[in-house]
């Protein structure tokens, strides 16, 4: 999701009247999808999202009322409450505005019940700030650990019981048959991979995992691959993803490594964000892209058929 950003200020000295909005005369910065109106006061959110907004009021006396209120509402019925138990002063309020219905709109009020009147003596009569919480939303998730756990849902089904060999730029390499996957009851879309290397199951944190190794399993056709969302949010490792999708194509022979020890080589048969597949006609190898630390393209071909001609290889020293 886009950076949404609206910071507006009050600097004239106009009195609000009683149930009226706050006019805002000076939009200090405006970005994304948010739009202002300042001959009405009325903010426009053009997106789905959690929302912070803070305001702050000075004023300097009121028409009638022995207190000052302000309330943030919103056409979908919100409304946020501020107040001041004296007529002269600052005061504030802040919120936070989940919109799932988007557009929303959104007005600072005078809820006094009696018209407000603004100091001389101070430049900024009135603020207000917006903006969207993309760090507490979008960078919780990650794409690349939803791409993965999504084909992991369909390897456990197509190959149960497969020899596989899981790789970390970690840890010495685990290497037993194919188990299940584990998530809390109130758990996300992220699982922990079961294997029983030993005869006693291990659970593997799939974020660890830089390649998964079938060396007895054709790549199956049927696996399927999330798209990313347009626009592709801007979180844990984005430019990484769309920089590796596009230097390399289906049909390319490459060589990575995902750390010190551990190297892998093939023909390109899958190449999708977060995940790059090796495959030859008895093995295939899972690459999962925010782990590769270098990348070497030594072929390039035109022909997109798909052929593994090349065998795939991975070494752990």
């Amino acid at each position: 999701m886009n950076n949404i950003v609206l910071q507006l200020q009050k600097n004239t000295t106009n009195s609000v009247l009683n149930n009226n909005n706050v006019i805002f005369d000076e939009t200090i910065s405006m970005l994304g999808n948010i739009s202002y109106d300042n001959t009405t006061g009325i903010i426009t959110i053009s997106e789905n999202g959690l929302y912070i907004v803070d305001w702050c009021v000075s004023t300097q006396s009121t028409s009638g009322s022995l207190s000052v209120i302000f309330k943030l509402i919103s056409d979908k019925g919100d409304e946020f409450d501020s107040n001041s138990p004296t007529k002269t002063g600052t005061m504030g309020g802040i919120a936070a505005l989940n919109v799932v219905d988007a557009p929303v709109s959104l007005s600072l009020v005078n809820t006094s019940n009696a018209d407000v009147f603004f100091p001389n003596t101070v430049i900024s009569k009135a603020n207000l700030r917006i903006f969207h919480v993309d760090s507490a939303t979008d960078n919780s998730r990650c794409f690349a650990l939803d791409q993965f756990a999504h084909v992991l849902e369909q390897l456990v089904a197509i190959y149960p019981g497969a020899s596989v060999s899981i790789f970390s730029n970690r840890l010495a390499t685990i290497t037993g048959p194919l188990g299940a996957l584990y998530k809390a009851p109130d758990a996300g879309n992220i699982p922990l991979l079961i294997l029983d290397p030993t005869g006693v199951p291990f659970a593997f944190s799939i974020d660890k995992i830089a390649i998964l190794f079938f060396p007895n399993s054709v790549y199956d056709d049927s696996i399927t691959y999330l798209s990313p969302p347009d626009p592709f949010p801007q979180n844990c490792e984005t430019d990484l993803l769309k920089n590796i999708y596009n230097y390399v194509s289906v049909g390319d022979t490459i060589s990575v490594t995902t750390g010190p020890t551990t190297s892998a080589s093939g023909d390109v048969y899958i190449n999708e964000y977060g995940i790059i597949v090796l495959a030859d006609a008895t093995s295939t190898i899972f690459i999962m892209t925010p782990h590769i630390f270098s990348i070497n393209v030594s072929d390039t071909t035109d022909d997109l058929s798909k052929e593994k001609s090349n065998p795939v290889s991975i070494v752990n020293e």
